[in-house]
């Protein structure tokens, strides 16, 4: 069954290669005479990672309600449409029960908005953990303050609460500050990890990475 015994086709998943704790970055293109096509798995500095045919991987992705987990093997390495490189995959057991995955950051400017409107500006940086953001107002909000958020994810919003972590030195006036996300469901946390995915391919297309 799509989403409960593999990964379904356009989501994001974790590929951890040969019992790695360090998981990569993956996006299932397509399911197919039961191998699995994914993008070219990428480190937490946005690297392409190599891996070599026949070396065993685990998929880690969200279902509907729990995090499942495939055990796999790469097949091959192949070109697919854009100039995009793909592995496939070819499951070696069933799927189970996953464990959490890791936060990836990207360098995103989405607008965001905090406090009913009275503090508005961008991210600098997001991630399903939280976001560093540069702010306009009268007065920034101080480490230790806890926030109801709206960020523009295009498409779509994120409204969440945030617990600002740290505040950055700025010389014009503007409010630089780090937060966290505060119990953000699983379901918000898989919108903002797929938007970060795809703000990330987009700015290796544009080869700003």
């Amino acid at each position: 069954m799509p989403g409960t015994d593999h990964p379904e086709e356009r989501t994001v998943v974790d590929v951890l290669v040969g019992g790695s704790d360090s998981p990569l970055l993956s996006w299932v293109e397509r399911v197919e005479d039961g191998d699995i096509v994914v993008t070219v798995g990428q480190d937490r500095s946005q690297r392409r990672v190599r891996v070599a045919d026949g070396d065993p991987l685990e998929l880690v992705w969200r279902a509907a309600s729990e995090l499942r987990s495939l055990p796999a093997r790469l097949v091959a390495t192949e070109a697919a449409s854009g100039g995009e490189v793909c592995w496939r995959v070819r499951p070696t057991g069933p799927a189970a029960r996953g464990q959490r995955r890791s936060a990836v950051r990207a360098p995103l400017s989405l607008g965001v908005s905090a406090e009913a409107g009275r503090l508005r500006g961008t991210t600098v940086d997001i991630s399903e953990a939280g976001f560093r953001g540069v702010l306009d107002g009268p007065a920034g909000p101080r480490v230790g303050d806890v926030l109801d958020v709206v960020v523009d994810l295009g498409p779509g919003r994120l409204v969440a609460t945030v617990a600002v972590t740290r505040r950055h030195p700025r010389a014009d006036g503007r409010h630089e500050v780090s937060a966290r996300f505060v119990e953000l469901p699983e379901r918000a946390q898989d919108q903002v990890r797929a938007r970060v995915f795809a703000g990330l391919r987009d700015l290796r297309r544009r080869g700003l990475l």
